[in-house]
């Protein structure tokens, strides 16, 4: 027989809940549950977080350039390799995000493998919509097998505005280049006959990171329902619990034990403690949706 009790693991007498066996499964996948939806999240948050050190680097070398003399073939060199590492740190991301998805998505929908499926149909709509998804993909293999994603650089520069209202805007721009490419003859082939000469990355990394975006907002829409109401299961546990311990619920578990005594040794346990979900609440609030990403920019002028 097995008999299955809510308590908390301290030293000391405590309360112990009696539940029964479907109560402890259900909490069981709950927990479960918000485990993968902070997965996702986590993951989500690494390729912004990357995503974000790309655009700090940017701006940050675009200030030295405009302070200091750089113009020398290493500095270019060095810069380019500082870039390439922001770059592949990224692309390393998004196929961290995109790998683990299904599964993920999988599990928050109590193992229901439509919902995986329908979660990577989402890239494929953005992979069939922008010619920068289906590129920065097609690059991003490039690096893992190949080569490196960043080819050449350029920092130009020109005046704006009318006589002393005049600014001097400094930019950079980055290029994976048709002919670099070329050397890799397992390149995707449709993607690079669509390619230009030279692809400006800047530009064609907003426009992919915004269509992540954009596939996270629709995934978390699509868990939503089963992921509220799981956490809503533990809380119920949870304040169950308080109303038999004088509102103390600090370090509670589900368990399992062989016969009808809370203070036997559990074959089975599990936390029922919620700060950990509270992060995955916290980085869906901070990791807000921003498909349109690549029309947006920082500018350090003061007009």
């Amino acid at each position: 027989m097995k008999y299955f009790f809510v308590k908390q693991m301290i030293l000391g007498q405590t309360v112990a809940l009696k539940i029964d066996e479907p109560k402890f499964e259900k909490l069981k996948l709950s927990r479960e549950v918000l485990l993968s939806a902070k997965a996702i999240e986590e993951k989500y948050d690494l390729l912004v977080s990357n995503f974000l050190e790309l655009e700090k680097e940017i701006l940050s070398q675009l200030a030295q350039h405009m302070i200091f003399s750089q113009h020398s073939y290493q500095q270019s060199y060095e810069l380019q390799s500082i870039l390439n590492r922001r770059v592949v740190n990224l692309l390393t991301s998004t196929k961290l995000y995109y790998d683990q998805i299904e599964k993920h998505v999988r599990t928050c929908m109590k193992g229901q493998c439509k919902f995986g499926k329908e979660a990577k149909s989402y890239f494929s709509s953005e992979y069939d919509a922008h010619f920068e998804y289906r590129f920065m993909e097609a690059l991003r293999n490039h690096v893992q097998h190949y080569g490196l994603a960043v080819h050449s650089l350029s920092l130009p520069s020109k005046w704006v505005g009318e006589s002393e209202q005049k600014q001097l805007i400094n930019q950079l721009k980055i290029y994976a280049t048709k002919n670099e490419i070329s050397q890799n003859k397992d390149f995707k082939k449709v993607v690079f006959h669509e390619m230009p000469e030279k692809v400006e990355l800047i530009k064609a990394i907003r426009i992919y990171v915004g269509c992540f975006s954009h596939v996270h907002k629709q995934i978390r829409d699509l868990i939503q329902t089963n992921v509220s109401s799981s956490r809503t299961d533990i809380e119920a546990i949870i304040n169950c619990y308080k109303e038999a311990n004088a509102g103390d619920a600090i370090g509670i578990y589900a368990y399992i034990v062989e016969v009808d005594k809370p203070t036997a040794k559990p074959i089975e346990q599990f936390s029922l403690l919620l700060d950990w979900d509270n992060v995955r609440l916290n980085l869906r609030e901070k990791n807000h949706s921003f498909p349109n990403i690549s029309k947006w920019h920082v500018s350090g002028s003061c007009l």
